[in-house]
């Protein structure tokens, strides 16, 4: 029996861990939080901080020398490559170095590795200054967006155009840096899409492809807030393919030749220019539900046996189907959750395959800004995009979320 750890014990990693269990697996789950709900499906447990490296390495060790030795490592639903490129290094297990892993956490290298590849991208350019940041603005017409270099997730992102005040977005951006760095990207108007891709040997699959929905983005604004996404996408077959080269190429030229890429895309004029490529698996249950639902691929077995340095064909990774599939979250007023009710009446609703509660009584709703202020999350399929959509409002119009402001 060989023993994976996961990176991880958040709720979207919880399944990551029971699929692992049904694969056969000895399971090993990290998180600093002594309660981390995928805990509850693990064989043993590590108390070490997900997004420290040397802790959760040297954790690590400690355990394949000690107790049980670890023949791969992997994170679901959390932004921390370098924490696994630390563990793979250590115990010399397979996974991404850790070059592949500095530059995928860092946007601007990220972006200058683009670049010197040749692959399509918006301009873009590191800001020092407040002075430098109104230069740029006046310069591209305001036609930016400013984000924080090193940040996990969508922390201090904003849309210049939409910004009131330019000092408080470059404090806000700023903040968000654990070094301090900041940088703007020329805004490109069109859809967005997100992908999920096993590289294997330098090929690179992409079963998992989605349309980003932004229902909300003027009511958020300047902040971008996703409200879900909506599988299969609607974007032509030959736009599609030109989405799945560029992830290809960015993949090898940030140096991952057996791992995982997340791709965040938009489609400016017919054509794919990358925002990111995070050298992780996504979290929003893409991985261990929507992908399987709308292919049939078992993403995440496949993610794993590939941390394991076992062989995965191109069969397993292509689509059988292509099942309609919709997630959305339930965004509540701002301030305290007081009551929460209606959860098992959305799961009876006909198409609905996942209701899950983020928030319990007591927990604080923040108000609308660059964090998602959802507090429940629903999954739904259908005979047609309509029809998973219409399921998954139902659902959503059944949970009652009180709050006291």
């Amino acid at each position: 029996m060989k023993t994976l750890l996961i990176v991880s014990g958040g709720i979207e990693a919880a399944d990551a861990a029971k699929r692992a269990k049904e694969m056969g697996l000895y399971v090993v789950v990290s998180d600093r939080d002594v309660a981390a709900p995928g805990f509850a499906h693990s064989d043993s447990c590590l108390i070490a901080d997900v997004y420290s490296p040397d802790e959760t390495a040297a954790a690590a060790e400690r355990y394949s020398r000690k107790i049980r030795k670890i023949d791969g490592v992997i994170c679901v639903a959390a932004d921390a490559p370098l924490t696994v490129a630390a563990v793979a290094e250590r115990l010399r297990v397979p996974g991404i170095s850790r070059d592949t892993a500095t530059v995928a956490s860092d946007k601007l290298a990220m972006k200058q590795r683009f670049l010197a590849a040749g692959l399509p991208i918006p301009w873009f350019s590191p800001v020092a200054t407040v002075q430098a940041l109104q230069r740029f603005a006046i310069e591209r017409c305001h036609n930016l967006v400013i984000k924080p270099v090193d940040s996990r997730g969508s922390g201090g992102v904003q849309r210049i155009a939409q910004v009131k005040d330019l000092d408080r977005a470059f404090a806000l951006a700023r903040q968000h840096s654990p070094t301090q760095r900041v940088m703007v990207e020329e805004y490109l108007e069109g859809p967005q899409v997100s992908t999920e891709s096993v590289v294997i040997d330098g090929r690179c699959y992409t079963p998992g492809f989605s349309d980003r929905n932004y229902e909300f983005v003027e009511r958020y604004a300047p902040f971008f807030v996703e409200n879900g996404d909506d599988l299969p996408s609607h974007l032509p077959p030959d736009i599609q393919a030109k989405v799945r080269d560029v992830v290809a190429q960015a993949a090898t030229a940030l140096g991952v030749t057996n791992g995982t890429v997340k791709g965040d895309i938009v489609v400016h004029n017919g054509e794919p220019y990358l925002i990111e490529l995070a050298a992780r698996l996504s979290g929003g249950f893409f991985c261990t539900h929507e992908i399987p639902l709308n292919t049939g691929v078992d993403f995440i077995g496949a993610a794993i046996r590939v941390a394991l340095g076992e062989s995965v064909s191109a069969e397993d990774l292509t689509p059988k189907q292509q099942i309609p599939v919709v997630q959305r979250y339930a965004f509540p007023q701002a301030g305290r959750v007081t009551h929460i009710s209606g959860a098992e009446q959305a799961r009876e609703i006909p198409g609905v395959q996942e209701v899950v509660i983020t928030a319990a009584p007591g927990d604080i709703i923040p108000p609308p800004g660059d964090k998602r202020p959802s507090a429940a999350m629903v999954l739904a399929t259908g005979a047609s995009r309509e029809a998973a959509l219409s399921a998954a409002n139902d659902a959503l119009a059944r949970i009652r979320i009180e709050v006291a402001r």
